[in-house]
Parts: C-alpha cells; sequence; structure tokens
C-alpha cells in the first residue's frame, strides 16, 4: 500500500495524503489490502450525506475527485495539480461557479460540489465575485476552459436550478471511472502500472 500512499502525495498532495490518512485510522481502508477497493470505499463513505463539498477538510475530497476526473479524461494534457506558490498554498484552488454572494445564508446548494471547480490561483483571483456570464468570459482565452471539469463554462448558462444535475453528473463520472476502468485510472491518474498493482 506504500505505492498508493505515493501516488496519492505526488497525484493530489501532501493536504489530501495528510486527511486520508486521518480517515483511514477511522475507517482501515488500507486493511482491504486492494487498490480499487480501499478507494471505492473511501470515495462511498465521503459522499454518504455529504453536501458541503468547499468548507474545512472538505476540501481534500472536493480536490481529489475534480483531480481524479479532470486527469482521467483530460486526453494526455499534464497538469500539476499540487504545484505550490511562493507562499506554500496550492495554485490550483476550488472556485465557486456560481459566487457565494449570490446565495441566501444557510443555503447548502452553494457549497455543493456541482457548484464548484478547479481554477488556477491567478485566473480565481480575477473572477472570484463574478456572475456566471463574467467567469464564461473572463475563461474564454484561459486553458482551464478546455477542462474536462470546466465543461460547465462552455454552456450558454448556469442556475442555481443546475447545481445538482451537475452534483451528480460528477458524482457518476468519478464512479464510472473507479468502477468500470479502474486499471486505466491507475495508469493515467495514480501513475500506477498494472503490474506493480500486482506486485506490493
Amino acid at each position: 500500500m506504500d505505492r498508493l500512499l505515493d501516488s496519492f502525495r505526488t497525484v493530489f498532495g501532501n493536504g489530501f495524503l495528510k486527511y486520508f490518512k486521518e480517515q483511514d485510522k477511522k475507517h482501515k481502508y488500507l486493511k482491504l489490502d486492494d487498490y480499487q477497493k480501499v478507494i471505492q470505499r473511501f470515495i462511498e463513505d465521503e459522499q454518504f450525506f455529504r453536501t458541503n463539498y468547499y468548507s474545512g477538510t472538505h476540501v481534500h475530497f472536493t480536490r481529489f475527485l475534480f483531480v481524479s476526473i479532470e486527469n482521467f479524461k483530460n486526453n494526455d494534457r499534464t497538469i500539476n495539480f499540487t504545484e505550490l506558490d511562493h507562499k506554500g498554498k496550492l495554485i490550483w484552488q476550488l472556485e465557486h461557479i456560481i459566487p457565494q454572494s449570490k446565495f441566501e445564508p444557510g443555503d447548502s446548494d452553494k457549497n455543493k460540489l456541482g457548484n464548484l471547480t478547479l481554477l488556477h490561483g491567478d485566473t480565481n483571483v480575477k473572477i472570484s465575485n463574478e456572475n456566471f456570464e463574467e467567469k464564461k468570459k473572463a475563461l474564454h482565452d484561459e486553458n482551464e476552459l478546455k477542462f474536462y471539469i470546466n465543461e460547465v463554462f462552455r454552456r450558454n448558462n448556469f442556475k442555481k436550478s443546475d447545481i445538482d444535475k451537475r452534483t451528480s453528473d460528477l458524482t457518476n463520472d468519478l464512479n464510472d471511472i473507479i468502477n468500470n476502468h479502474f486499471d486505466a485510472y491507475c495508469e493515467k491518474v495514480l501513475k500506477i502500472k498494472n503490474m506493480e498493482l500486482n506486485n506490493e
């Protein structure tokens, strides 16, 4: 299982690895002794009754989900989602599609998975409190627009009523990748070859 943990650090960053280890202490994922079962159980537990994908430690699973989907579906573009800025903060940041300011206090839709995405910190600073239309315009010439997870910005509009559908689509994407394409996920995302899986 050391190879899996090394891959988690490389692909998702130290913050995610620390979070995963904390969750493993509670749930004993690594005792399953099968990479696919470890990741499946972790995902099931993280998604169980989760509505907040943004605050506190929730961000670690959300980043895991977005990076997994993007790196799997990105047509071999190489993006280092663990890159840090000069202050030691992650350059790739979670951003709300519909700004938080457009929601009433206590409205849980604002932090649902379907209202979040990953953007480069520079882009995020430029557009963080803009409405969907302004964000879409600002992303027009940015590389992030090509991301699978940012397909939402290629639409004509995105409303609060679209959040649940996008949440469902992203969750289904991740579950399909892990449950039906795990060998390819290991190679494309975790950078672990099938032989390494069998030899650990």
